[in-house]
């Protein structure tokens, strides 16, 4: 907890530097501070609309998947059922129209997105060709606008509490990240411990009646090896410890998010905002280090790991 020492010495240090400057050098600052500000404005909207060109991009390319895989499986389907001879004809006709229509249709579609990819509106190129962006293009045009947004902030037209509460606000967006990562890596242990649970009750009944039914042992050997490659999987990637310490650095920083907009915990006692701000970019600066290292250490091969956590 900090002490009133502390906070004396602090407030020295975090004095505002512009108390020293004469009238018209202190409105030459804010008119560069307001310049700045506006240009990080139009930068983070930026980024925002291109990740959303980017996000249509993906869900275009994933429809496009889709259809080109659930048509033909359609049509070939329904081609199996029309053969079929204990069907009579109104059946055919109720099922086989209607999804005949549905098969065409996602075929079309499919067709459609991959001649027309991309997200965003349609631009004319360079050259000459309509066209939408490409998910590469926007993903690439991310990352050039922020290398801007850090090139800005490190060149020094931002002074000290700017660049802090840009920090603050890129960790809010940490933490949805953060999540969105731990809601893969838990589906991805949640998809393998069900193919683990069903594969081992599944192969323990088989191999019960294997010895009167021959071909059912093929089934059992198909059933093992799935439920060894799982588990595989599961033992070397470490998706379930991958899931918690993702999902727990995001909850500690958004509790530290939280504790700073209302002023609880290491917080309380912090009167100044910029000392606040300081604490609170330190803390969640830790607990990304914190995560990295983790993260780290997780990657390293499993004999590697299990040196490290001795």
């Amino acid at each position: 907890m900090p002490t009133r020492d502390n906070h004396v010495n602090e407030d020295d240090e975090d004095d505002d530097p512009t108390s020293t400057l004469t009238p018209k050098q202190l409105e030459e600052v804010r008119a560069k501070a307001l310049a700045a500000n506006a240009e990080l404005l139009k930068i983070n909207a930026d980024i925002r609309q291109f990740e959303l060109y980017a996000s249509r991009a993906r869900a275009r390319r994933r429809m496009s998947l889709a259809s080109y895989i659930f048509g033909p499986t359609l049509l070939l389907l329904l081609y199996t059922i029309f053969w079929l001879p204990w069907l009579n004809k109104s059946t055919l006709v109720a099922v086989c129209i209607p999804g005949f229509i549905i098969a065409i249709w996602c075929c079309g579609a499919a067709v459609k997105l991959t001649k027309d990819p991309g997200g965003g509106p349609r631009l004319k190129f360079a050259d000459g060709v309509i066209r939408r962006h490409s998910e590469g293009e926007l993903e690439l045009e991310i990352a050039k606008q922020k290398d801007t947004k850090k090139l800005k902030i490190a060149d020094g037209a931002f002074d000290q509490k700017t660049r802090r509460l840009i920090y603050k606000e890129e960790a809010y967006a940490d933490i949805e990240k953060l999540r969105t990562d731990s809601k893969r890596y838990r589906n991805v242990n949640n998809l393998l411990q069900g193919i683990l649970i069903i594969g081992s009750i599944a192969a323990t009944g088989a191999s019960g009646v294997a010895s009167s039914l021959g071909p059912l042992r093929w089934v059992v050997l198909g059933l093992s090896l799935t439920v060894g490659i799982a588990s595989g999987f599961m033992g070397y990637y470490k998706y379930k410890e991958r899931s918690f310490y993702l999902q727990q650095t995001a909850d500690a920083i958004e509790h530290e998010w939280e504790a700073f907009e209302v002023g609880v915990g290491r917080y309380k006692y912090i009167k100044k905002e910029n000392l606040a701000l300081k604490e609170f970019v330190e803390e969640v600066h830790r607990l990304k280090s914190e995560q990295r290292k983790r993260q780290q250490n997780l990657e390293q091969p499993p004999e590697t790991r299990n040196a490290g956590e001795l």
